[in-house]
């Protein structure tokens, strides 16, 4: 089975390439980015960032 990911620049474009793959009968599916894992991704970098200047900011005693 062959694979062919598509970025399309606006919905016009991604409509016409949906209605040539219905009228050709080829089968597809749309890919679901889990933002949510990134979203988690990026907090866990944002407080590693901020617990790293926290400790550098500690005063030596």
């Amino acid at each position: 089975m062959e694979s062919i990911i598509v970025h399309t620049k606006n919905a016009m474009e991604l409509q016409a390439v949906k209605t040539m793959l219905k009228d050709m009968n080829i089968e597809f599916e749309k890919f679901h980015k889990n933002t949510f894992h990134n979203k988690k991704t990026e907090k866990k970098m944002q407080d590693k960032k901020v617990e790293k200047i926290n400790w550098k900011n500690k005063a030596k005693g």
